[in-house]
């Protein structure tokens, strides 16, 4: 219903084009999301919530705060996102978003060395 740019255009294009490519990368977050939630799942200090997105949400208990494993992952070089302070709901809550296998792993790494 609204004029698209060229830019756009194009971009839009590339991307039908190569719908089969998107498709299996798709496919290998499914697969990691599957695997980081089940690690995730092991340590008694976190809540994984149920996600079909790209990214999981975890909640921490009181043994640890958002804001201190959020700190402690960026010093180890992750970076993951602290929406704890974004609504009462999410009160000591991080979003972690899934990727390659190395990245996932040096992600559970450094979350379990910040717990």
């Amino acid at each position: 219903p609204y004029n698209v740019n060229v830019l756009t255009e194009a971009a839009a294009t590339f991307v039908l084009r190569h719908a089969d490519v998107l498709s299996e990368q798709a496919g290998l977050i499914r697969v990691e999301r599957t695997h980081v939630c089940a690690e995730l799942a092991k340590l008694p200090q976190v809540r994984v919530f149920e996600t079909a997105a790209n990214f999981v949400l975890i909640r921490l208990d009181d043994s640890v705060t958002a804001d201190e494993v959020f700190a402690g992952m960026k010093a180890r070089g992750v970076l993951i996102k602290n929406i704890s302070g974004a609504h009462p709901l999410l009160r000591n809550c991080l979003r972690i978003t899934v990727s390659t296998p190395e990245e996932n792993a040096a992600m559970l790494a450094a979350l379990r060395a910040s717990i």
